[in-house]
């Protein structure tokens, strides 16, 4: 997940001490956003309380207030495929399994139980709940799940998970119009659902698990159209959409009527939109905020050291080092990034101990496409800093003068500062860079549009714990597609067929075991420079209890209580 977007043995996940209690409540802000609720569009009305599985729990009150600095970029799960949209993706929409807590471990969720596997692994057949509602009471039924999932793979849809789906039997057929529905989708009776893989993919659980996965209802996507996406969504839910203003603020509601008893535990979550990280800080530290929600850096640098050597703030916060990688990407398409040598070059120009330091060390240097928490990582470094290095590898490509170029970032976070150093560092094998800084939802956009953007810097982060999760969707053939995030539209055969083969491995050991070959293969053709795994730091309002941080979805909203 681009970040975006997790709970593996060996993850550094800690709190340096439970958050302080305090006794009394918060003025109950609430009160308003039901009445509100009740004022807004009948898309969120139940046609008869008789549709509720369970009352909603009497505990569940308060706001969760988080904060961001630039708009939530998709509220449609065809399209969310980064950390800020992903957590609003599991408060509103339910998929067929899940994470349990802050833990990598599978659990049913719209489904009744665990799928029954067979044919090899090649066949995955869930018996689904006969209580998913949406919103609007609508049953969710095969039917819907089979629409959510077309959907995904129709390329007219654009969704950035499109790669993940084409294993599926006939997907290949029916995303390029051969056929009229996915023939590896069948349902068996309303509560019945098929899925028929091409191969066996030991990750496949996982995938239907992203929201991706997510159940969404034609008839509400057909109505509104694009407007779906940022102010007609409709799920199925613990948390229904009542209002987006762009730029401004997101507002969810808790769902009474949802199938699971006791979840949700505050009555609104709202993002407030347009908030800078520093402001942010300070609206926390004084109780009128309670999250930041932009990742991974949600303490200004600035501030950093202050609160994490303050006696009271430092031992509010939570750490963790993310299953992720912070990179450059080269355009393999777009000269001079189309020669392998200026590449690698670049690779080797690169001090990523300074970077780090940039960053108070909230990132340890990298040196590889997987990230060391990850199954399957092998330590290697094919291009050790080396500026006189790097500089006779741009001769050698044609460039002994260097030569010019604009560097693309995003403004969220460190992302930045982090690329005015890299700017610098490239000016000393005289690589003329200008420094283009978007708001992320724009640059995201550019850089999933065929060569517009040379080279930029990004960030991936695991959608769930298997090493597959950085290729398939970001160094792919398949994910070589207008919209994806494959920021390098890095498409190389050979390394589509190792990967295929690897996915499809049945002994894990060796499969695993196997992935530092494939990461090696990519590196040496360089579509990528890592530089940092990024180590996460959180500081959580006093107001918010039962805070943990899951490393598939980042934060887990419905889960966290208010006082």
């Amino acid at each position: 997940m681009t970040g975006s977007f997790h709970g593996i043995k060996g993850v550094a996940l800690t709190g340096a001490g439970p958050l302080p209690r305090r006794n009394g409540r918060d003025m109950p802000t609430h009160a308003r956003h039901r009445m509100l609720a009740a004022l807004l569009a009948g898309a969120l009305i139940f046609p008869a309380a008789s549709h509720s599985t369970h009352a909603a729990p009497a505990r569940a009150s308060g706001t969760l207030i988080v904060e961001f600095q630039d708009d939530i970029a998709h509220l449609d799960t065809a399209l969310c495929y980064d950390n800020t949209c992903y957590p609003f993706a599991k408060a509103m929409f339910d998929r067929l399994v899940d994470y349990k807590g802050a833990t990598n471990n599978i659990i049913p969720d719209a489904a009744a139980a665990m799928p029954a596997i067979s044919n090899g692994g090649k066949t995955y057949t869930f018996k689904l709940r006969n209580d998913v509602r949406f919103w609007n009471g609508k049953l969710a039924t095969s039917t819907d799940w089979i629409y959510s999932f077309e959907r995904i793979i129709n390329p007219k849809t654009q969704s950035g998970g499109q790669s993940f789906w084409l294993n599926i039997v006939g997907a290949d057929a029916f995303a390029n119009g051969k056929a009229a529905h996915v023939s590896g989708l069948k349902t068996h009776g309303s509560f019945g659902l098929e899925i028929d893989l091409v191969a066996p993919d030991s990750s496949f659980l996982n995938v239907l698990a992203m929201p991706f996965g997510s159940v969404v209802d034609k008839s509400q996507i057909t109505k509104y159209g694009k407007s779906y996406d940022a102010l007609h969504p409709m799920g199925t839910g613990p948390y229904m959409f009542q209002q987006h203003i762009p730029g401004q603020t997101l507002i969810l509601t808790r769902n009474p009527h949802y199938f699971l008893p006791n979840v949700g535990k505050v009555q609104t979550i709202r993002a407030d939109i347009g908030v800078s990280t520093a402001t942010a800080l300070l609206r926390i530290e004084k109780g009128q905020a309670d999250l930041d929600g932009d990742f991974p850096t949600t303490i200004p640098s600035a501030d950093f050291l202050n609160v994490l050597n303050d006696p009271v703030l430092g031992k509010r916060l939570y750490k963790a080092q993310q299953i992720a990688t912070e990179y450059i990407f080269f355009n393999v398409n777009m000269a001079p990034f189309n020669n392998v040598l200026v590449r690698r070059a670049i690779n080797m120009a690169i001090n990523r101990s300074t970077l780090s330091r940039l960053v108070n060390g909230r990132g340890v240097p990298a040196t590889t496409i997987e990230p060391p928490l990850m199954p399957g990582y092998g330590k290697f470094d094919l291009y050790p800093y080396n500026v006189q290095a790097a500089k006779g590898l741009l001769a050698k490509a044609g460039f002994p003068n260097g030569f010019s170029t604009t560097f693309y970032t995003d403004n969220t976070t460190d992302d930045a500062r982090l690329s005015e150093s890299i700017v610098q560092q490239l000016g000393q094998i005289g690589v003329k860079a200008n420094l283009r800084v978007l708001d992320a939802n724009t640059f995201q956009t550019l850089y999933g549009t065929k060569n517009k953007v040379p080279i930029g810097l990004n960030g991936w982060y695991e959608d769930f714990p298997d090493p597959n999760d950085f290729v398939e969707p970001v160094l792919s053939c398949a994910s070589a597609v207008t919209g994806s995030q494959n920021a390098s539209w890095f498409c190389d055969p050979k390394v589509d067929a190792l990967a295929r083969r690897l996915k499809g491995m049945t002994d894990q050991k060796a499969r695993l075991a196997a992935y530092p070959a494939l990461d090696r293969m990519i590196m040496r053709e360089a579509p990528w420079v890592p530089l940092l795994t990024p180590v996460f730091y959180v500081l959580p309002s006093t107001h918010v209890r039962d805070f943990y941080f899951n490393l598939v979805w980042f934060y887990v909203y419905q889960d966290y209580a208010k006082v």
